[in-house]
């Protein structure tokens, strides 16, 4: 799920993009005058640029090259100025539009494709549904895993996205906060935004505004804004976390009356500042707190958090489905129990693990205000390095999953080795989900179906729910 990318490991050795030059030699920024190029979109990449193939010479040595093509579509002729050269092939942007897809569409945002925030804006929304389809197709027949039933997804609607991380900098004249721009260090301003709630578009204007009246010009901070839902998913509380950029940023606390002030009239439930020194929470009249099924948690500032309230719903159905008839469950990278607690009501014992301690706290503090904490163990654990064993999941009959992007390769190699009769696997990556499903499947699980959960539209992400059974 849009969580945390892990550190990729480095590739050694040498990678040619020509004989035995190396990619520090000729990878990188092209020159701005560097000559266009014609291209045929062939198909969409992973990533959700439009890929084709055409020549281009670098280091006087003409080459045939992938070229990568934002806000294109397959079956379109463009004309693209090469921008970035790497191993993968040529980055670039379209200059002109020579002929166009019958499934293009007018953009619903005046900032696409500038911002980095949607691929899609200009796609059919039901080509976009049907891509992310063949992708998990794609990556789980490559696992050797076939006849699957890959369910229709589940579409979060539009004006739903309820958590953000946003960009601030105080110009001159005035201050800009939004979205960094595709391929670039620019801000641009979601204005129209198609995707976010109206709340945090309000608090993106609210934002602007004070930084223009009380921050220094060359200030800069990132804004992380989740709304949490409470009693009955109705009472929307808006939760802003403020972290500077570094030492070289003035420091908020100059300005703390001030900001007290604006959270207490912009309808801020809680004001978080870190300013390199840690979190402070400066306002919160009342602890925000996030519903899960009968459970209230206080998620800690900056926690993850589904992106929209519909997706959290889809996800925790699906996974309900798979383990609600389960007595003990084992929840890992529970987070602060978005998945597990909606069941705890009717589980007998619930093992959550998870690195972050403080959202694993908060797991547990809820739990126990519910009355429900003598059901409710908690690990705190780097399930990566050190993942739970056969030993320590004996007493459950079923577990939920949900890891990073880079999935959870150790962990589904001891979970393959217990008796657990039923998993369900959640993934924002369906590369990773394949390979895991696999090392599960070579275990004796057998994934029934998957049902896709797309809580990002118009970007190429897409989150899977797998059913896995013995």
């Amino acid at each position: 799920m849009d969580k945390k990318p892990t550190n990729r490991r480095r590739r050694s050795g040498r990678h040619s993009l020509r004989g035995k030059a190396t990619d520090n030699r000729l990878a990188g920024r092209l020159p701005r005058n560097a000559a266009p190029i014609e291209v045929t979109i062939s198909h969409i990449g992973g990533r959700g640029d439009g890929v084709g193939r055409g020549q281009y010479t670098h280091n006087y040595v003409e080459s045939d090259y992938d070229i990568f093509v934002p806000a294109s579509l397959p079956g379109e002729q463009v004309l693209v100025q090469p921008l970035n050269l790497s191993r993968q092939g040529i980055k670039a942007r379209i200059i002109e539009l020579k002929t166009a897809s019958p499934d293009r569409r007018p953009a619903r945002c005046s900032a696409f494709p500038a911002c980095g925030g949607c691929s899609f804006q200009h796609w059919d929304e039901r080509r976009i549904s049907s891509w992310k389809q063949g992708l998990v197709s794609h990556f789980l027949d490559r696992a050797g895993i076939g006849a699957v039933i890959i369910r229709p997804p589940r579409i979060s609607p539009s004006y739903s996205r309820r958590r953000a991380s946003l960009h601030l900098k105080r110009l001159a004249e005035d201050a800009i906060v939004g979205f960094q721009e595709r391929s670039g260090q620019h801000i641009v301003r979601p204005a129209d935004c198609a995707i976010l709630h109206p709340a945090l578009l309000a608090l993106q204007h609210s934002i602007e505004t004070f930084a223009t009246t009380h921050l220094p010009a060359g200030f800069i901070a990132d804004i992380h804004a989740n709304i949490l839902f409470g009693v009955n998913h109705a009472a929307e509380q808006l939760c802003v976390y403020i972290k500077t950029a570094g030492d070289m940023t003035p420091p908020l606390t100059g300005v703390m009356p001030y900001l007290v002030e604006w959270a207490s009239t912009a309808g801020i439930a809680r004001l978080t500042i870190n300013d390199s020194h840690g979190p402070v929470t400066i306002y919160a009249p009342e602890t925000p707190t996030q519903l899960f099924g009968s459970v209230a948690v206080a998620p800690p500032p900056g926690a993850f958090l589904q992106a929209t309230h519909d997706g959290e719903a889809a996800l925790q159905a699906a996974v309900g489905e798979i383990v609600g008839g389960a007595s003990r469950i084992a929840d890992l990278f529970a987070g602060c129990g978005t998945l597990s607690l909606p069941l705890l009501d009717n589980l007998a014992g619930l093992i959550a693990a998870e690195t972050d301690g403080p959202s694993l706290a908060a797991l547990k503090a809820g739990a126990d205000a519910a009355g429900l904490g003598g059901r409710t163990i908690i690990i705190e654990r780097n399930l990566f390095d050190a993942p739970l064993l056969p030993d320590e999941l004996a007493q459950c009959d079923a577990v939920i999953i949900d890891p990073p992007r880079s999935g959870a390769a150790a962990q589904c190699q001891q979970l393959a080795n217990t008796s657990i009769d039923h998993i369900a696997m959640v993934s924002c990556n369906p590369a990773s989900f394949a390979r895991d499903a696999a090392i599960l499947t070579a275990g004796g699980f057998t994934l029934s179906w998957v049902q896709p959960v797309d809580q990002f539209s118009f970007s190429n992400h897409l989150e899977l729910v797998g059913a896995f059974h013995r």
